[in-house]
């Protein structure tokens, strides 16, 4: 495992990567909302669940675009749904998630994204076991967690959304005083 927060800019300009299902911005709308309320500095990449999780030394950006545009072409739109999806709080990172089931199509999007991935990048933390979650807020500041821990218990996030596309994300500087911004969005069919 590899502590990614003081990674530096590679020649592409990003320190880390990673590919994740926007959601919607109701969705998105609505964690930002509890993001701010917890006082969080860390730089997050909008509502969103992982499908690869983070990496860096990328060799040939234009290789990892290629390949994720590969894997992703022939994958139809699909229903991620929060029903059944578990509440989960961390005390020692003082955040809180929303953890659903894999549905096959996640599932398969992972396996192959990791198993193309592994051959040229290096990962930041282990890929498996698959355990897609939505990070709400991470990091939040002694002041801030209760009224974010209080915001993420009453919101309703609905019964889930449409997969509609894969970003690629990259992290420009550290993961304090950087910022994540979409690379590249490959839709789905």
């Amino acid at each position: 495992m590899i502590d990614s927060t003081n990674l530096t800019n590679d020649r592409y300009g990003y320190s880390c990567y990673a590919l994740v299902f926007p959601t919607t911005k109701e969705i998105e709308s609505k964690v930002s909302a509890i993001e701010l309320a917890s006082g969080m500095t860390r730089a997050k990449i909008p509502a969103h669940i992982t499908v690869k999780g983070t990496f860096h030394e990328v060799p040939d950006l234009v290789r990892v675009r290629n390949f994720a545009r590969k894997v992703i072409a022939d994958t139809r739109r699909f229903q991620v749904s929060f029903e059944g999806a578990e509440r989960v709080f961390s005390s020692n990172s003082r955040g809180a998630g929303l953890h659903m089931k894999a549905t096959p199509e996640m599932q398969r999007l992972h396996d192959d994204l990791v198993s193309v991935y592994a051959r040229v990048v290096t990962t930041v933390y282990p890929d498996d076991p698959y355990g897609p979650h939505m990070t709400v807020y991470q990091e939040a500041t002694e002041e801030g967690e209760p009224a974010a821990r209080a915001l993420f218990e009453g919101t309703d996030f609905g019964p889930g959304f449409e997969a509609f596309a894969i970003d690629l994300m990259g992290r420009r500087g550290p993961a304090y005083g950087g910022r994540w911004a979409r690379i590249e969005r490959f839709s789905l069919r």
